[in-house]
């Protein structure tokens, strides 16, 4: 009976600390009183009571659950549902336990491959596009550029049962490239799509790194997806980090004029090391560890473009004196200046006024949806002010924010295909559009 009142109470909304309370004077003052109240209760009314909460339960556990599980799964709750039946509660409880057992062990030895895939980052370049001629040779030569960035991109659960496997298969795909005109020098091992890792797995991650750099003498960087850190209890991000403080650069449009490439991601990267010192990064997002090892690639090729610097953001917005009220001529002026952000050629004002010439302004309003991946691309915007977030639906809900002064869209406009990510809006803003 004590079972049937918890799961009354919870289907009647009971919560909080005045509904525990009630229920716990009620259930004294029924201990007490309750033997002579039962003689004024018909029977049947409790008869009815257990009938009635029985065939929610069998509803809730047997027929909601249809199609929530695996096959499997679901099989072990109707193994469970007839030993009950037949045997009682208590054979039901080890059932229970055999079931989630065998459970368990089918779906350990039929796992996913812990390794989705890996590329070369030729293919999956970094968001910084304005680089120095100088620098830009560098990344596009295939002995000194992005073909030595080996991007390799984990999925699932990574747990005892596959974490040999998975380091295993690692040390295969590394070994197959040694000698290879696209040996990396530099390898990114992205846990985006990571949903779990447990504490055998996290300990032999943390000794990877160490590994694979006494093996094949490659530097390891490695992304979290998530601003939390890895998704396990064990300080694993601490472990992996090196002794040189790991500050990420920020690319925010209100900070590049003392936090573009040349002031942060550069002097950082030369500060990683050569490749005969084991020292690790880890980032939030792959996009960081993209701007990050080709800042490394170029300081290695060439430390005096990292002196001289890479080519400068100008912090259009703060040349315009009244921060909090913008009038159509400073926005149509801070657009301008983003464009010359944006070209770093050798075009003129009178170039950039004509190209903004073909731009519509347009404002949104937070959690407004400018498009969804897979919608037909007609446009491309520049985003004056505010903040949004670009959401790929397909590959378990990664997210990307992207600030004030970019410029979104042109890709899939220019090249008439579907737009790749849905582009939500998290602060009111401002765009020009095409």
């Amino acid at each position: 009976m004590s079972y049937t009142q918890s799961v009354l109470y919870a289907k009647s909304g009971g919560g909080g600390k005045h509904s525990s309370l009630a229920i716990v004077l009620m259930t004294a003052a029924l201990f007490v009183y309750g033997p002579m109240i039962s003689s004024f209760i018909p029977r049947c009314m409790a008869g009815t009571l257990l009938l009635h909460i029985g065939i929610d339960l069998f509803l809730e556990g047997v027929y909601d659950s249809f199609n929530k599980f695996d096959n499997l799964e679901y099989s072990g709750i109707w193994f469970i549902t007839i030993v009950m039946a037949t045997k009682g509660m208590s054979a039901a409880l080890v059932a229970g336990v055999i079931s989630a057992l065998s459970t368990y062990a089918v779906q350990s030895m039929t796992h996913i491959n812990p390794i989705r895939g890996s590329m070369s980052a030729a293919t999956l370049r970094s968001s910084v596009f304005n680089r120095s001629p100088e620098a830009s040779a560098i990344l596009d030569h295939n002995s000194t550029g992005r073909s030595k960035i080996l991007v390799i991109q984990m999925q699932g659960h990574l747990f005892f049962g596959n974490v040999a496997l998975f380091t295993d298969r690692i040390k295969e795909l590394l070994a197959e490239k040694q000698g290879s005109s696209d040996c990396p020098w530099i390898v990114i091992m992205d846990f985006t799509l990571v949903m779990g890792l447990d504490s055998s797995a996290a300990h032999s991650i943390g000794k990877l790194k160490q590994t694979l750099h006494q093996m094949f003498r490659i530097k390891i960087v490695f992304v979290t997806g998530s601003s939390t850190g890895f998704p396990c209890e064990y300080a694993l991000r601490k472990e992996l980090e090196s002794s040189v403080e790991n500050v990420e650069p920020s690319f925010d449009q209100k900070d590049r004029s003392t936090s573009d490439e040349s002031t942060v991601l550069l002097p950082l990267a030369a500060n990683f090391g050569s490749r005969n010192n084991p020292d690790g990064r880890v980032f939030d997002c792959l996009d960081s560890a993209l701007r990050f090892c080709e800042g490394t690639l170029i300081a290695w090729k060439d430390p005096t473009i990292v002196n001289n610097g890479e080519i400068k953001f100008v912090d259009v917005a703060s040349s315009i004196s009244n921060a909090g009220e913008w009038s159509l001529a400073d926005e149509q002026k801070i657009a301008v200046g983003y464009l010359a952000n944006l070209c770093q050629g050798e075009e003129s004002d009178d170039d950039m006024k004509e190209l903004f010439s073909f731009f519509d302004r347009e404002v949104y309003f937070e959690s407004d949806v400018l498009w969804k991946q897979g919608d037909k691309s007609n446009c491309t915007k520049l985003l004056i002010r505010g903040n949004l977030l670009s959401l790929l639906e397909n590959e378990a809900g990664s997210t990307e924010p992207i600030q004030s002064g970019n410029l979104i869209g042109e890709l899939g406009l220019l090249l008439d295909t579907d737009e790749q990510a849905l582009c939500g809006v998290s602060q009111k803003k401002q765009f020009f559009t095409v």
